[in-house]
């Protein structure tokens, strides 16, 4: 009898699908029999379409409620390897991360509507030949076996879910994948404080007189230990000529990466202009980093 097809059933046992579907049982006897394959396709569910997670749990579908929920989390996993596809691509556009939740969203609930009322043509089979084929010493779950629907199910399940779906898609909404910074040096202002992916730092920033104080973020090969460290901040005049205004030298490094202050904007000698830093290991010249500060008054 397992075997036997929903479109079967809607003919031998019209009776026992009514009782399973209790509410609104017409509107669905009548989506199901207009189509040859009830179980695959039977019309469009506008309730489904809207109220998709909801109308899952009313029609006590729990695992497809569980699943709409499963997908945004698994889709919110994903989304945090957006901002790198962005910077691997050179696509700036911000809206293409709430783009990619429209789209998923919209597509779980036209799915939902679309294919609504084949899955609980299903789900009403299922239920009905587990009933027939129930051992008399095995009760079925109440929560999987009751018929009909509920407002009440509608409400706590949703909730339930969303509830042991928090903390993970909290962790998962936070994290942003990031594949490491490049090696070399870039300079950034202290109040944005320091960098955590590669897509943060400006190869030749502008930054505002008396607004922070200047950091430099440099990136080694590898572990810069005992070699030690020379950093050496020029101005640029308009013909190429450099003016030195720092020079500082770091001894031991545990790491590959620095972190350090340079100068506040508001200091005597900085000003409007282009400057450059160059940072030493070992006495060789790694790389330079380039910024612009310019009058708060421009």
């Amino acid at each position: 009898m397992s075997d036997t097809s929903f479109g079967q059933m809607m003919t031998t046992e019209k009776k026992e699908i009514k009782q399973s579907v209790q509410i609104n049982d017409s509107y669905y006897i009548k989506k199901w029999s207009q189509s040859k394959a009830p179980e695959r396709f039977a019309g469009w569910n506008w309730a489904a379409f809207i109220l998709s997670p909801f109308w899952f749990s009313y029609r006590r579908m729990f695992g497809w409620a569980s699943l709409y929920f499963l997908v945004l989390l698994v889709y919110s996993f994903a989304d945090s390897f957006i901002p790198y596809v962005q910077y691997v691509t050179g696509i700036e556009d911000a809206s293409v991360r709430v783009i990619g939740w429209l789209f998923v969203i919209a597509a779980l609930h036209l799915i939902s509507g679309a294919y609504g009322n084949a899955l609980y043509a299903k789900k009403i089979k299922k239920s009905i030949l587990a009933k027939r084929n129930q051992k008399p010493d095995r009760a079925q779950v109440p929560l999987f076996s009751q018929s009909g629907a509920s407002i009440i199910s509608a409400i706590v399940a949703p909730l339930v879910i969303v509830i042991f779906a928090f903390y993970p898609f909290i962790i998962s909404a936070e994290w942003e994948y990031s594949p490491g910074f490049p090696k070399g040096a870039f300079v950034y202002l202290d109040e944005y404080g320091a960098p955590d992916t590669p897509w943060e730092l400006e190869q030749d920033p502008e930054y505002y007189l008396f607004s922070s104080s200047l950091m430099l973020f440099y990136e080694n090969k590898e572990p810069i230990g005992r070699g030690g460290l020379e950093i050496e901040m020029y101005k640029v005049d308009g013909e190429g000529g450099r003016e030195l205004i720092l020079e500082r030298s770091e001894t031991f490094f545990r790491s590959s990466t620095v972190n350090i202050p340079l100068l506040d904007t508001g200091h005597a000698d900085i000003s409007a202009g282009d400057y450059e830093v160059d940072v030493y290991v070992e006495e060789e010249l790694q790389d330079t980093a380039t910024f612009t500060m310019v009058s708060p008054h421009s």
